[in-house]
This record gives C-alpha cells, sequence and structure tokens, in this order.
C-alpha cells in the first residue's frame, strides 16, 4: 500500500482534474471562444451539455458497478482526449460531444476518486489528511482560472488553451497511474466495513441539492455585478481564481484544526459562511463587501463537499461508491436548476436582487435542516437518576 500523504496527494490531483479541467476551465476561457465568433447561445449549449454529461456520469456510478481503479483510469484518459479535442477541432458539434465526455469524466473522477481515496486514508487511519484530498477542486479552479486571467496575448487563444489544458491532464495522469493500479488490501476493506453506521441519507442529499442551487447563483452572478454595478471586469476575471484560492486554503486550515462534533455541525458552518456571503454582497453592492463575499462563499465550498463526503463515507461504509454518486446527482440537478431559475428572475426584476434572495432563502433552507440532524444526534446529558421504591 501506498504512503497515506501520497493517497491523499493522488486524490487531490484526481479531483482537481476533475473539476478545474472537466468542469470549470470552460469559464475563463468562454470570452476567448466568444471572441473567436462563439455565440452566447452556443456557450449555453457547451455549458449544458457538460452538465447533462456530469449528471449522466454520475447516474452510471449508481446504476452500474463500475471497476473503480479501471473507471479512474479511464476517466483521466477521456477528459485529457476530450480536452484536446476542444483545441483541435472548431466544429459546434464535436465541440459540444467533447464537453459531454468531459462531464462524463468530471462525474467518474470526483465520484470514484473520493470513494478510492477516502476508503485508504481511513484503512490507514490518517483520515486527517482528507483536507488534502477535498482543496483539489479549489486548486483545479484557482490554476486555470489564474492562467487564464494572468497570460493575455493575441497567439494564446481559446484553442491553445485548450490544447495547454489537455497536455497537463496527459501529464498529471503519468504519477497517477501506478498508484491506480494498486490493488486493494485486506485492511482497507475491513476498515471502510467497520466504519458503516446506520442512518438515513435523506437529509444530506437535500442539503447537498440546496448547496449545489444555491452556491452556484452567487457564483454566477457576483462577476457580472462587478461588471455591470461597479464597472470593474477585472473582477470577472480573477473572481474564480479568488474563488479557488479561498476554497484551498480554508479546506487545508480545516485539516490542521479538530474535527467538528458531527459532520451536519461542519456543514450548518459551511451554509452559515455562504448565507453571510450572500448577504453581503445583495445589501453592499461595494467592491470590498463583492470581495468579502467572493471569500466567504469559496472558503467554505470545498469544506462542505468535505463533510458531506464525510458523512456519506459514515452511513454507506464498505460500499459508498452508490451515494456520493446520488449525492453528485442531486448537487448537479441544483447546479442546472439554478442558473436557469436566477436568469428567469433576473429578467423579469431587471436586476440581481431577486436571484440572490432565492439563494439565500435555499441556505437558509439547507442550514436550518443541517441543525435539526445536529440536533438529533448530539449526545444528550446524562442526568442523576431517580430512584424509586418497590
Amino acid at each position: 500500500m501506498f504512503s497515506p500523504l501520497r493517497s491523499a496527494l493522488a486524490g487531490m490531483a484526481i479531483l482537481a482534474l476533475a473539476l478545474g479541467v472537466g468542469r470549470f476551465a470552460f469559464t475563463p476561457l468562454l470570452p476567448l471562444m466568444q471572441a473567436d465568433g462563439l455565440s452566447l447561445v452556443d456557450g449555453g449549449w457547451l455549458a449544458s451539455i457538460n452538465n447533462i454529461g456530469y449528471m449522466l456520469g454520475a447516474l452510471a456510478c449508481i446504476a452500474l458497478s463500475l471497476p473503480q481503479r479501471p473507471a479512474l483510469r479511464g476517466g483521466i484518459a477521456l477528459l485529457a482526449l476530450a480536452t484536446l479535442g476542444m483545441g483541435l477541432t472548431v466544429s459546434l458539434p464535436l465541440w459540444m460531444l467533447c464537453r459531454f465526455a468531459a462531464g462524463v469524466a468530471a462525474a467518474l473522477l470526483m465520484v470514484h476518486g473520493v470513494a478510492w481515496c477516502m476508503a485508504r486514508l481511513r484503512a490507514q487511519r490518517r483520515s486527517g489528511l482528507e483536507s488534502l484530498l477535498f482543496s483539489g477542486p479549489g486548486i483545479g479552479v484557482a490554476i486555470t482560472g489564474a492562467l487564464v486571467a494572468a497570460v493575455h496575448g493575441p497567439t494564446v487563444d481559446a484553442p491553445r488553451w485548450w490544447l495547454v489544458f489537455g497536455v497537463l491532464t496527459a501529464l498529471v495522469a503519468v504519477p497517477l497511474w501506478r498508484p491506480l493500479a494498486a490493488p486493494e488490501s485486506a485492511a482497507t476493506a475491513a476498515a471502510a466495513a467497520a466504519s458503516a453506521q446506520h442512518g438515513t441519507p435523506w437529509p444530506l442529499v437535500l442539503i447537498y441539492a440546496l448547496l449545489g442551487f444555491s452556491y452556484i447563483i452567487p457564483a454566477t452572478f457576483l462577476p457580472l455585478i462587478a461588471d455591470a454595478q461597479l464597472h470593474m471586469p477585472a473582477l470577472r476575471e480573477w473572481f474564480w481564481p479568488l474563488y479557488g484560492v479561498a476554497a484551498m486554503l480554508t479546506t487545508w486550515l480545516l485539516g490542521a484544526l479538530p474535527a467538528p462534533r458531527s459532520n451536519y455541525t461542519g456543514l450548518a458552518l459551511c451554509l452559515l459562511s455562504q448565507l453571510l456571503g450572500i448577504v453581503l454582497c445583495l445589501y453592499r453592492p461595494r467592491l470590498d463587501s463583492l470581495l468579502l463575499g467572493t471569500v466567504l462563499l469559496g472558503a467554505m465550498s470545498m469544506p462542505s463537499v468535505m463533510f458531506t463526503m464525510r458523512e456519506a463515507n459514515r452511513l454507506a461504509g464498505c460500499h459508498p461508491t452508490r451515494l456520493i454518486g446520488a449525492l453528485t446527482v442531486a448537487f448537479g440537478i441544483g447546479q442546472i436548476a439554478g442558473p436557469m431559475v436566477a436568469a428567469t428572475l433576473a429578467t423579469h426584476h431587471d436586476g440581481f436582487d431577486a436571484p440572490l434572495e432565492l439563494a439565500a432563502l435555499a441556505t437558509v433552507i439547507a442550514l436550518l435542516t443541517a441543525l435539526v440532524v445536529a440536533r438529533r444526534r448530539s449526545p444528550r446529558p446524562v442526568g442523576k437518576k431517580v430512584s424509586g421504591t418497590v
């Protein structure tokens, strides 16, 4: 078995590729693709087809008993090919195929990557290294966003960036290939089986779906608010890097602190941070508030995923893949519904207040659900027994 640190770093790289390249590399590259002639409608279709691929990939993880290591290797290979394909063609149908394939690959890497890495860390009694694992998406988002925002020039166009990210994916795959070939040890399976506990996953699924819905609305509209109300297009470019760095640093910090009383308590703190970030941006749309709101939203984005996946492993034990897949589907539904509903509200109300208020309401519902479950699971104080006479 590989060292715990190597397992955590491998998991971190897998999640960085899944979300940093497979999902969110398109966001900073969209303006460059539009400069090359891509219409806003076609850009929306490319984003939607990626979401559909991500959803179907997560559903495949629920419906099919995919072998874990081949699924991870296949996901990395598929992601590299799909990303390279974006830079090798200018055909919209082929772009849609590539973005669909990238979405499927991202789901395979997210679901199986989390299950694979957490099982090994728990078998080696190093669950504290899970903070490294879950910092992966923040690292991926920060790197892709910062590279595109920092490097400008007529020679660095969207096709070249897609080729760069495709080659980067292939290079990261090289050191991952051997760890992903290592068989699961008996200790890993035994530790996972022993960790299973009884409980219903539905509150967790509800909270995670609401998280997907509520976080994507400010993530979509804050750069637009900065551009429209403050006339600061630079924040649009640097929004995702700032968001990713905040997610990465906070996840590392939480890994060094004592764990909260329960995973639902941790989720409640994450949701409170998100609610404060949304309220700041809603009622105080100034530069300092938007920056602080971005940090508050990004800071707890990956810790919320970490606490959710920890709870999924606590509930499912040696078979967490299907539950992780179900959570990923729920989160994906929220991600798809959020921008659609928010865009409709913004159009009808001629502003961004109504979408942000809806995001705040969804966050409050998720927060109250987490608090109720955390209260039910908190240990009750032991009182003195009153003895009676028989």
